[in-house]
């Protein structure tokens, strides 16, 4: 027993005591075996599938895609092509916690000054063309001169949750 003891007050008046070593071994045998049972499951998530579009050819369409509406706001479903580089906002009505799409257009060649009717429609789920999700519809007015002015779409889809895929169609007319 005094051998034992000995030992002791020779392995504590070390620089590394052999107790905290023998306590760090014993940590990572209980990491290993922890690390061991545990299961990575990866989870796909396609998303947003993509998006079709039709157009006149006056407009150019960009898809931005999803994201979550920070806060409420009453629909501006109309708008007018903006001077060179400016931007104008068109929706429908927003809600706060709710999915929207963001979609763009930009003046292409409608150098008129007649509306043009911008329908967005959002599909989602499996299948030939999914579940709708929602349709609407803005007016998009020329500016009657080129222009570089964009306008921004943000279309609230109405839910929380989408199902994966999503599809984004936009016509215009």
């Amino acid at each position: 027993m005094s051998n034992l003891r000995a030992k002791i007050s020779k392995a504590t008046n070390k620089k590394v005591p052999v107790l905290a070593l023998v306590v760090v071994a014993m940590l990572g045998m209980v990491a290993g075996v922890l690390a061991a049972n545990l299961t990575v499951t990866p989870t796909s998530n396609t998303g947003e599938v993509g998006t079709y579009h039709t157009s006149t050819g006056t407009m150019t369409i960009a898809d931005n895609g999803l994201g979550v509406v920070a806060n409420s706001g009453g629909a501006s479903p109309s708008a007018t092509f903006p001077a060179n580089g400016l931007n104008t906002d068109v929706s429908n009505a927003l809600t706060a916690g709710h999915w929207f799409d963001k979609v763009t257009f930009e003046d292409a060649a409608a150098t008129d000054s007649s509306a043009h009717t911008a329908t967005v429609t959002i599909r989602s789920g499996s299948g030939a063309a999914g579940t709708l999700v929602i349709s609407t519809s803005f007016t998009l007015t020329g500016p009657g001169a080129t222009s570089t002015g964009t306008i921004t779409a943000y279309v609230d889809t109405g839910v929380t949750a989408l199902t994966s895929p999503v599809t984004v169609y936009v016509t215009i007319s």
